[in-house]
């Protein structure tokens, strides 16, 4: 019932002529966060998991969320490709998280975009799903070529990266599809880099258990030039 409660609830705001694109799309947000509390997944929304614990029956509960007011933040939001976005704006500091392999984000998060776009797509397959789109260049052997390119036409101060090392897993679609030393070449060209590096439980479908998996992140002091990378290990907070 919680499916058929959550279809509902969409569509009454779709057909709703009373409210404004500000409070349709608060209601809309609200609904992706309360859907997304009782999804019986592992984070995403390529599969689910197979359980027949009562517990995971009807628990859907519409909660609003809490707006930020617009007077008293200043800030901008863009639903733009990355790399012809960087040719447009300035910043102090870009937090940069690329797709790690060549599972698709679109393919993970579809029933999110479904429910934000209300488009009822034609449905095909064994999990449903619909018609492939927005698919990344970065899970794409294109990878290195594209995350170069963004670097290098950043316009900040402070760039900052976050990447892992499955480079051996035993599934092709968990192998990352840009290597370390790549990284550290693209951003030693605009700046110092310092890399930091964390353990990591690796997370998979089961098929591959890594043994000294690795979170990196990596700060480029943009304009600052030294021929070494100096490394340090995270500390946990």
């Amino acid at each position: 019932y919680d499916a058929m409660k959550i279809g509902e609830i969409r569509e009454r705001i779709e057909r709703n002529k009373e409210i404004n694109e500000r409070e349709k799309s608060i209601l809309i947000a609200s609904l992706l966060y309360s859907l997304d509390n009782i999804a019986n997944t592992v984070g995403h929304y390529d599969a689910y998991r197979k359980s027949n614990n009562n517990n995971l029956v009807d628990r859907f509960k519409f909660e609003l969320i809490n707006p930020l007011n617009e007077s008293e933040k200043s800030f901008s939001i863009f639903r733009k490709d990355s790399n012809q976005l960087v040719r447009e704006i300035k910043a102090d500091v870009a937090f940069i998280d690329p797709p790690y392999n060549s599972r698709q984000y679109s393919r993970f998060y579809h029933v999110l975009e479904t429910i934000v776009k209300w488009d009822k797509p034609a449905l095909s397959g064994v999990a449903m799903k619909p018609p492939s789109e927005n698919m990344s260049d970065y899970s794409k052997v294109s990878a290195p070529k594209m995350f170069d390119d963004l670097i290098s036409h950043l316009n900040v101060k402070y760039i900052i990266v976050t990447y892992n090392n499955t480079y051996k897993p035993k599934s092709s679609s968990s192998k990352n599809k840009i290597t370390h030393e790549q990284i550290i070449e693209s951003l030693m060209k605009v700046g110092h880099t310092r890399q930091f590096e964390h353990s990591y439980k690796f997370f998979n479908t089961g098929k591959t258990d890594l043994k000294d998996h690795k979170e990196f992140v990596f700060i480029t002091e943009v304009g600052v030039f030294n021929d070494n990378i100096n490394e340090g290990k995270l500390e946990e907070k």
